[in-house]
């Protein structure tokens, strides 16, 4: 099914190019932002019934390939636990091409996109942006963004298998105490990096949440593909196949008989429940220090203790601050200020419960 029939993105239209050399007027393309698409609960639910009966038909992801013509690369920004490998892979299923990352570039220079964290410490800094024209933002939540980013570093400490573990509650804990208030420094000023770092029209902000959603993803994947295709030597995949091959890479569990062997990031069937009152106090936690709810977001397939990461509301109470002052700094930004919304939002609901 074609769940992006009535979709609008205002992509693009011919402007004349002034010359000295002739009277013969040239035309090139103006691009405009590719703007977050917006349904009502009516709509939303009439894609949803689509999709219960009729599903995402039929398509084939292939492994991708690096190209034998030239294209421009785009980056691919994300703050480390925000779902840069499964966008990596998006990516890739959508254009057939390959990916890289800003360390190595997977050995490649002629890739589609880079996949970056900078300017965190997990990012190294690459060309300027007039080399690499225009970047793609990814955002996630930072109440599952850090716990995120606190399991690879467990796991890289631990020698174990990425996406493999979800660290111990209580080393969760003492990692989230000695880093909280830096690790919203580092994610507000990566935020304000690529914003200020790129127009809107060379800019693309995308979010997490909305991508791995059941209705949504296959609409932030169509922004995506828009987006990529505007480079030199980039095509995309059908507009009628990306709701399918969205389905198929970041669903891929719902589908049985897929073949994505690569495809380590998965998640969770069921949402755990937050620590309890008893478990908290196992660790010498005062309860009444924590605004304890269950989690909205899918977070990565690991083994381990299931659980709802805690904050106290001292750090909620800082989250919420830094959230705000970029919303109103970013007020006037189409796209990115409908998603700080939503953080603001959840953390004001995690505090209250």
């Amino acid at each position: 099914i074609v769940l992006l029939a009535g979709i609008v993105l205002i992509s693009m239209m011919s402007v004349p190019s002034p010359t000295s050399q002739t009277s013969k007027l040239n035309r090139e393309i103006a691009y405009t932002e590719i703007v977050p698409v917006q349904y009502d609960e009516k709509k939303l639910k009439s894609y949803k019934k689509k999709v219960e009966k009729n599903g995402f038909g039929e398509c084939v992801v292939r492994p991708a390939i690096i190209p034998r013509h030239e294209i421009t690369p785009t980056f691919t920004a994300s703050y480390p636990g925000s779902g840069a490998k499964m966008t990596w892979l998006l990516i890739e299923a959508i254009t057939g091409f390959s990916t890289g990352d800003d360390f190595g570039i997977n050995g490649a220079h002629n890739i589609v996109s880079i996949k970056t964290h900078y300017p965190s410490s997990e990012g190294k800094q690459m060309a300027a942006n007039e080399v690499v024209p225009r970047a793609i933002l990814l955002l996630r939540h930072p109440l599952s963004a850090f716990p995120s980013y606190y399991n690879y570093l467990y796991e890289m400490e631990n020698k174990l298998e990425n996406h493999s573990t979800r660290a111990p509650l209580e080393a969760w804990i003492s990692w989230r105490d000695a880093n909280f208030d830096k690790e919203i420094e580092n994610w507000r000023r990566f935020v304000e990096y690529w914003m200020d770092n790129y127009s809107p029209i060379n800019r693309l902000v995308v979010s997490y949440e909305k991508i791995t959603d059941d209705i949504m993803g296959a609409v932030e994947a169509t922004r995506i593909a828009e987006f990529l295709s505007r480079s030199k030597g980039v095509v995309t995949c059908p507009p009628e196949l990306i709701a399918c091959v969205w389905h198929k890479v970041v669903k891929y569990k719902e589908n049985s008989s897929s073949n994505n062997e690569g495809r380590r990031l998965q998640e969770i069937p069921e949402i755990p429940a937050p620590p309890t009152k008893e478990e908290l106090a196992k660790y010498g936690i005062d309860p009444s220090q924590f605004a304890l709810s269950d989690p909205t977001n899918p977070n990565s397939h690991r083994s381990g203790p299931t659980y709802t990461p805690p904050y106290t509301k001292q750090q909620l109470k800082d989250l919420l601050s830094t959230l705000t002052a970029l919303l109103e700094r970013y007020r006037e930004e189409k796209s990115l200020a409908p998603i700080l919304v939503g953080y603001i939002d959840a953390v004001e609901k995690r505090g209250e419960s």
